[in-house]
């Protein structure tokens, strides 16, 4: 008699095994929370509107000549100016001088990138079940629009701007190392964070792209910054038709 043959188990696929994961994962944890940070430039930027008279003198010395003179205008204002036509004079520093545009925060530009970590609701590391820290998840911004972040500039300021085309004006920027973050973290349903919800809006600031805060599914989020000085910048220019 012909011995009978006993059936294999059957293998689940890749997919059976993963659905069935996400499926424990949404039962044992239906809101998950990340912080998020991004890095590793950034910094203020000021520009605002001043007189043809403190821009023909200043424009005539020269870009470091000028800055020298405003980073001093912050300690004593009296003694930058004992030398200086009171017509060409600053009073105020480059920050207080923002009728055309004034942000803070981390650069948007393709070298720069965006640090995502699950935590838990009062924001404290997880582990996985082998009692291990989940792995950070780190994106350039140069990957952002495969991703299906919505990036867009709002507004541009440069001499051919309209916001800036009439006028004499001055810019001034500080340069920073170091990070900006969201301080809360961000909640989200079991699927985890999505990058379709996710939507920066940034300035354009002579160059200088720059945000101050992100949307995550409808919802705005301001960033903090933990940063150090690296440089500064300070010019006037001219807009065109003046």
């Amino acid at each position: 008699m012909a011995k009978k043959k006993t059936k294999k188990p059957l293998k689940k696929s890749a997919r059976k095994i993963k659905q069935q994961k996400e499926l424990i994962r949404t039962i044992r944890t239906p809101e998950r929370f990340f912080k998020v940070d991004f890095g590793r430039y950034g910094g203020e930027v000021a520009m605002g509107e001043i007189t043809e008279a403190q821009f023909n003198y200043w424009y005539d010395k020269g870009s470091d000549v000028f800055g020298e003179y405003m980073s001093q205008i912050g300690f004593d204002a009296e003694e930058a100016n004992k030398d200086v036509p009171a017509d060409a004079q600053f009073h105020k520093e480059f920050f207080e001088y923002e009728d055309i545009c004034h942000s803070s925060g981390p650069e948007f530009s393709d070298s720069q990138y965006m640090i995502l970590s699950e935590v838990d609701k009062d924001g404290k590391p997880l582990e996985d079940d082998a009692g291990n820290f989940l792995e950070d998840r780190t994106v350039e911004m140069k990957d952002f629009k495969k991703l299906g972040v919505k990036v867009k500039c709002i507004a541009e300021h440069h001499s051919g701007s309209v916001s800036c085309k009439d006028k004499y004006y001055l810019f001034g920027q500080y340069f920073n190392k170091g990070g900006w973050y969201v301080p809360a973290p961000i909640k989200t349903g079991p699927a985890g964070f999505d990058f379709k919800k996710l939507s920066i809006n940034y300035e354009n600031c002579d160059g200088f792209c720059v945000f101050n805060e992100i949307a995550y599914n409808g919802e705005n989020y301001y960033l903090e910054e933990d940063s150090t000085g690296k440089s500064s910048t300070f010019y006037v220019m001219e807009g065109d038709d003046v």
